[in-house]
């Protein structure tokens, strides 16, 4: 399976082979699914809900089918409850032209729902933005999946963009803008980290006057947190826990204290993103125990440590300065590894002044 360079731009994606098969395919599809990764964001449900709209609007046959359900702070991209949906909520067709999996490059994040339909699929094709894997986690991908990536785009709605301003089967409307729209906000932070391009700002100002209300889905993403759920952030706070003379930081949360306060694993999303505020700190990270046993890492770095690479090393990935991965193991074992790999590329930076893998 072939993949772009990670050097080339969003502008130079729509020339290649991998983009070119993309469009071709959904031009010809009649019968498209569509689906994001475990444990689904903005970037991959806003990315979702724009695609299915705009085929709609094509007027295609398209379901969208996650591997878990729809978080609750994004219930306003489907009002109706018929479109984002998850395991027991729609009927899956017995073949279907195209597969379309967005923001992971990765089978093995999409769980059971790879087993249950990668053969059903006469096409699949990944559209992602995140480091492709390498090295002993590769996973196997069957002839008939492309990957069609560009890790220079903000988010999947910007690669989106791209695609729709290419195909021309239908207009963009207010429905398909708030797809993108939360795709591009969420993915960068409501515009703030590094990876924002100057196309990401011209996505949202095209999809605000096409009446996308930019107040509206702020509060609906991020003013969603219950009093038990900031009780939670508030016994977390007062166990942050910090390594490397404070260049590294992290945050702990086991199962049982996440369910006595009633909270899903995307009601602590946020949590980690605190730490950024703490001076000292190069590296934040938050273990949390998932409903399985695992424990989910995520890490964010201030610019210093490439996170993406240690996520790999341990069968995760992401992006440059914000990766994860899931672990099974307890979490004093998975907090130890991750902790003393982040301390030692600090102190190789230090003492080299640069990277040393």
């Amino acid at each position: 399976m072939s993949s772009l360079s990670a050097k080339e731009k969003p502008v130079a994606m729509s020339k290649s082979k991998e983009f070119q098969v993309f469009k071709s395919s959904l031009e010809g599809a009649k019968r498209v699914l569509i689906s994001t990764h475990m444990l689904p964001d903005g970037d991959g449900l806003g990315a979702e809900a724009a695609l299915f709209h705009y085929l709609k609007r094509a007027r295609k046959a398209c379901r969208i089918y996650n591997p878990d359900l729809l978080p609750k702070r994004y219930s306003f991209l489907d009002p109706k409850k018929n479109i984002l949906l998850g395991p027991g909520e729609v009927e899956i067709w017995d073949t279907f032209d195209l597969w379309v999996i967005v923001d992971t490059n990765d089978p093995r994040r999409l769980g059971k729902l790879w087993g249950e339909l990668s053969l059903r699929a006469k096409k699949i094709v990944f559209l992602d933005h995140h480091q492709h894997l390498n090295g002993g986690t590769d996973p196997t991908y069957p002839p008939h999946a492309t990957l069609v990536s560009d890790t220079e785009s903000s988010s999947i709605g910007e690669l989106l963009y791209h695609l729709f301003s290419e195909l021309k089967l239908a207009k963009i409307n207010a429905d398909v803008g708030v797809g993108l729209y939360v795709s591009v906000m969420t993915d960068t932070n409501s515009f703030r980290y590094a990876r924002t391009t100057p196309l990401a700002h011209q996505i949202a100002a095209e999809m605000i006057q096409l009446g996308v209300n930019p107040e509206e889905i702020y509060q609906a993403i991020y003013s969603s947190k219950e009093v038990s759920h900031l009780q939670l952030l508030g016994t977390m706070l007062q166990n942050v826990k910090v390594g490397a003379g404070g260049k590294v930081a992290w945050l702990e949360m086991g199962l049982d204290l996440r369910k006595k306060h009633r909270a899903s694993a995307d009601d602590t999303q946020s949590f980690m993103n605190l730490l950024l505020l703490l001076k000292e700190a190069e590296v934040v990270c938050f273990f949390r125990e998932e409903d399985d046993g695992q424990i989910r890492v995520s890490m964010k770095s201030k610019g210093i440590v490439i996170v993406s690479r240690i996520a790999t090393e341990f069968g995760g990935g992401g992006h440059e300065y914000a990766a994860g991965m899931a672990l099974s193991a307890s979490m004093e074992k998975a907090v130890e590894a991750v902790t003393k790999r982040l301390e030692a590329q600090i102190e190789s930076h230090l003492k080299f002044g640069k990277w040393v893998g």
